[in-house]
């Protein structure tokens, strides 16, 4: 009985405090981003592909739309708590993911830099971020060819020193890929 009641209890107050996506999502700033970062940091670094118990960390579906949504629209602190669960995220969710991020470099080419410097993200990666183009332009290759130009221009146009492997880095990626839509 007394079991019964403690379950019941931390149901309705799990309940009540809501999810920490929940609360991220609301207000999707720094602040919101290190509480989320403090609540899920340690579990999402054991989500592995494919593995059920991610769900305990990653967003629902639901939530993964809102935060791509936010991601495309260059918000930073959404990017980073994408980039915090990317290893939960399975097939498609990890797509979607890349082209937002994709999105976002367009909107935030140094900030976009700048964390893959910090995070050290490997190659495989960043050139998932750079290629995967918006799914509409499937049969569009002219427009494809258009959006990795315009990648291409604004990482050209990065003039910190600091940044300078990571553009060499996404140039020779984007580069790459301009040669593959060519064909």
């Amino acid at each position: 009985m007394i079991l019964s009641l403690l379950i019941l209890v931390g149901f309705s107050i799990s309940a009540h405090c809501g999810s920490p996506w929940e609360a991220f999502l609301k207000n999707p700033d720094k602040d919101a981003f290190s509480k989320l970062e403090r609540s899920i940091a340690a579990s999402a670094q054991s989500c592995r592909w494919g593995d059920p118990a991610n769900s305990n960390v990653a967003p629902t579906v639901k939530q993964d739309k809102q935060l791509f949504e936010l991601i495309v629209t260059g918000n930073e602190s959404a990017f980073r708590a994408a980039l915090l669960v990317s290893r939960c995220l399975d097939g498609g969710e990890l797509e979607d993911f890349y082209r937002s991020v994709g999105s976002f470099f367009e909107a935030q080419p140094r900030v976009f830099l700048r964390t893959v410097k910090e995070d050290a993200i490997p190659d495989s990666q960043l050139s998932d971020f750079l290629t995967m183009l918006p799914l509409d332009t499937v049969d569009d290759f002219d427009r494809q060819m258009r959006i990795i130009e315009n990648r291409i221009a604004l990482l050209k146009s990065i003039d910190e020193v600091s940044l300078e492997e990571e553009k060499k880095r996404g140039l020779f990626f984007l580069e790459k890929e301009k040669k593959e839509v060519k064909k």
